[in-house]
């Protein structure tokens, strides 16, 4: 695949948007259509960009020829546009979930495995610089054997607002914690253990104005336990609303509450990496003595904060060249999926207040 890669997007929300502008400014790829059910969205669409804008997908996916489709759609509703695109003949390139249960998964899977297109769901923190340094250091052996990881993920983003009409504020379409924003985090863990998660046990943080109250309609947990093979553990903790939200000064966010780092723990030595204020220290344990001491902070100050954590674009441009390439993806499909088990693993020891096995069976059929 020489030529540009013809682009369609399906959603134009906040994430659609964002790609949109990112097929527009690349070399390497063509927006050829756009469909979106807001009818404000569309209206607005047609008089920023010159192509075809739709209200239904089916109607762009009858009515055009794109080699890739980018899914941007709400939660709910992403299988369902995955399975019908692939079937369709086309590549997609989709924003997490991977889907709300077990079984809208397994759609995508056999989808793709009919097909022969490639599904990539946008888990964009795998491909990030610092995420993907980290995995270098890992790998490097410097830390020796990953065996303990700690990711903190504390903000504000809408606190206890929400907005009228949002599907976010919709269990039923939003899915949960886990599925909505916890998944990159777990994505994670398996990613820099390199190994697979055996059992979870997720704790609900206390429950501060119910239902009506909580973040974008789900409840949230306040710790979450990954139990690995050979004692490994990984461990999320959050809390979703003391970040002071709006920052109107860009920069400040770790001043006023904001959170967002882990620490990895190897048999050699171990690591930090603050998101926020952009730095990883690698730290050494200094022989018998066992006293842990710096070996060097490396910075990535001055550059896009997006580069350094949820860089989608990137990711998104990886997966157009790895096509035109004849290139596997970054992440395949199946391996996704193996994130989303542990995904559903998490949504129900979070509602049972039980440790919860993961199950992986349900991708063999």
């Amino acid at each position: 695949m020489e030529k540009k890669v013809r682009v369609a997007v399906v959603g134009a929300g906040g994430a659609g948007s964002g790609i949109i502008r990112t097929v527009q400014n690349s070399e390497e790829t063509e927006l050829v259509a756009v469909a979106e059910v807001s009818e404000e969205r569309r209206q607005k669409l047609k008089h920023q960009i010159s192509v075809p804008v739709y209200q239904d997908y089916l109607q762009l996916l009858a009515s055009e020829e794109p080699d890739l489709v980018v899914n941007s759609t709400p939660n709910f509703v992403h299988a369902q546009v995955a399975v019908s695109c692939l079937e369709k003949g086309k590549h997609v390139f989709s924003e997490k979930p991977m889907g709300m249960n077990k079984e809208e998964v397994l759609s995508i899977l056999k989808a793709e495995k009919k097909t022969g297109k490639i599904f990539q769901v946008n888990f964009e923190m795998r491909y990030s610089l610092m995420s993907r340094r980290i995995k270098e250091i890992i790998e490097s052996g410097e830390l020796g054997e990953v065996m303990n990881i700690h990711f903190v993920h504390n903000c504000g983003g809408t606190g206890f607002v929400k907005k009228q009409g949002d599907w976010r504020a919709d269990p039923d379409k939003v899915g949960g914690y886990f599925i909505e924003e916890g998944c990159h985090r777990l994505d994670l863990f398996r990613y820099y253990m390199n190994c697979e998660v055996e059992s979870v046990l997720a704790v609900p943080a206390p429950n501060l104005r119910g239902p009506d109250g909580w973040h974008r309609g789900y409840r949230e947990p306040a710790c979450t336990l990954c139990f690995f093979p050979g004692g490994k553990l990984a461990q999320l903790t959050t809390i979703q609303h003391l970040g002071v939200y709006p920052v109107e000064v860009p920069g400040t966010e770790p001043d006023l509450g904001h959170e967002y780092g882990i620490k990895i723990v190897g048999s050699e030595g171990g690591l930090r990496a603050d998101f926020w204020r952009a730095f990883i220290q690698v730290i050494y344990f200094a022989g018998k003595s066992g006293n842990t001491r710096l070996k060097r902070t490396e910075s990535y100050q001055g550059l896009p904060n997006y580069l350094l954590h949820h860089d989608t674009p990137g990711f998104f441009l990886d997966f157009v060249r790895r096509l035109k390439e004849n290139k596997p993806p970054l992440m395949s499909a199946a391996d996704s999926a193996k994130s989303m088990a542990v995904v559903f693993a998490c949504e129900t020891s979070l509602r049972t207040g039980e440790k919860v096995p993961v199950d992986y069976s349900f991708l063999s059929n």
